[in-house]
């Protein structure tokens, strides 16, 4: 049972946390956690983090442009949401412009109007129109889309 409260070795934290970023991309927030989490101390932390990235098993652009491919595409976030996600991760401004300069315009546009038809579909016909567009307009904002972008799709 006192294997449990043992502080890990740095050794083999670096190691782990090599094998921790090699099947999915991870930011430094990410790898931070889960070293606290195995218990490593302080001091060494930093140290670990920077040999992550010098050998590429960490890279904050990269995971950045990961993240905002699989929010759009798979649970059809807009920018606002994906950007608040990834600050909350403290991914700096720089990688996060970066990685939302990677969607397709037209595609983004394309998304909100399947979005808004899709749940227009679900709302009930017999409600006011004006309600119904308030919480079409709500539901799309929850998804993290621009105000201005869901006006012109209603």
């Amino acid at each position: 049972m006192a294997q449990f409260f043992k502080n890990m070795q740095p050794e083999k934290a670096l190691e782990k946390a090599k094998w921790y970023c090699s099947f999915q991309e991870r930011c430094k927030q990410h790898v931070l956690n889960r070293l606290i989490a195995w218990k490593v101390e302080k001091q060494y932390m930093d140290n670990i983090i920077e040999k992550l990235e010098d050998d590429d098993f960490l890279n904050e652009t990269r995971f950045a442009e990961a993240f905002v491919r699989g929010k759009f595409t798979i649970k059809n976030w807009g920018r606002i949401k994906i950007t608040a996600q990834l600050y909350q991760l403290h991914i700096n401004k720089k990688d996060i412009d970066v990685a939302l300069a990677t969607i397709d315009e037209e595609e983004y546009f394309k998304t909100l109007s399947h979005l808004a038809e899709k749940k227009k579909e679900q709302l009930n016909e017999e409600q006011d129109a004006n309600e119904r567009k308030a919480k079409l307009f709500r539901y799309l904002s929850s998804k993290g889309y621009e105000s201005d972008l869901i006006y012109k799709v209603l």
